[in-house]
């Protein structure tokens, strides 16, 4: 496992590809994204030969749309084959969602059921055994979403990804950033124990039946 940039990694992974972005308008914090300058979404229009969103965040859809002219994220949830965009695509992006479903097995049956035999998957979850989490712990504070229902190991996300339909070709750990003197310094040891990060990512592939 080695330890990326986030967003550099995908960006390279998506480059002149068809991707489909799930969860493409990074509601609610959407709008503090994009004023960093990190809206993928939006990255991503730049770098791929074409990309479709999916979110089921219908406010923030329509805000963009009219905001910014970002028409191509279209309504749907993940856990409902029919609001899927039956088209193929080079590779699907499915970043920051399983943990916040309630059944993200349901989710990963639609997405085997719409891949392609040569379609990619990335995935990205945040980790169990992070450092960052550990630490947070001691000081009896718990690092996590409000809305998360659930966190991954590379071992359980791969497990999961098995029953539904993926095996997983390569996995990768990401950190979120932090800009104190502490995170700096858990950044760099990252570096070296990357299976300690913040998040895992998989890039997996339909299994050939």
């Amino acid at each position: 496992m080695k330890l990326y940039n986030r967003y550099d990694y995908l960006c390279e992974l998506c480059q002149g590809k068809k991707v489909l972005h799930l969860g493409a308008t990074a509601a609610p914090g959407t709008k503090d994204v994009i004023e960093s300058g990190i809206f993928l979404h939006s990255i991503l229009m730049d770098i791929c030969q074409e990309v479709v969103g999916m979110d089921i965040n219908l406010e923030m859809i329509n805000w963009l749309k009219e905001t910014y002219d970002i028409s191509n994220i279209k309504y749907g949830n993940v856990e409902n084959y029919d609001d899927y965009p039956q088209e193929e695509f080079d590779l699907i992006i499915a970043g920051e969602i399983l943990e916040h479903l309630s059944n993200p097995g349901k989710a990963l049956d639609c997405l085997s059921a719409i891949a392609k035999p040569t379609t990619q998957l990335i995935i990205t979850v945040p980790n169990a055994y992070s450092f960052k989490g550990f630490v947070r712990a001691l000081a009896q504070h718990e690092l996590i979403h409000g809305d998360h229902t659930l966190h991954h190991s590379p071992h359980t996300l791969k497990a999961l990804l098995a029953r539904h339909g993926f095996s997983v070709d390569s996995c990768f750990g990401f950190v979120n950033g932090g800009t104190t003197a502490l995170a700096l310094v858990t950044n760099v040891f990252l570096r070296y124990y990357p299976q300690l990060a913040e998040g895992i990512g998989v890039i997996c592939s339909p299994i050939s039946i």
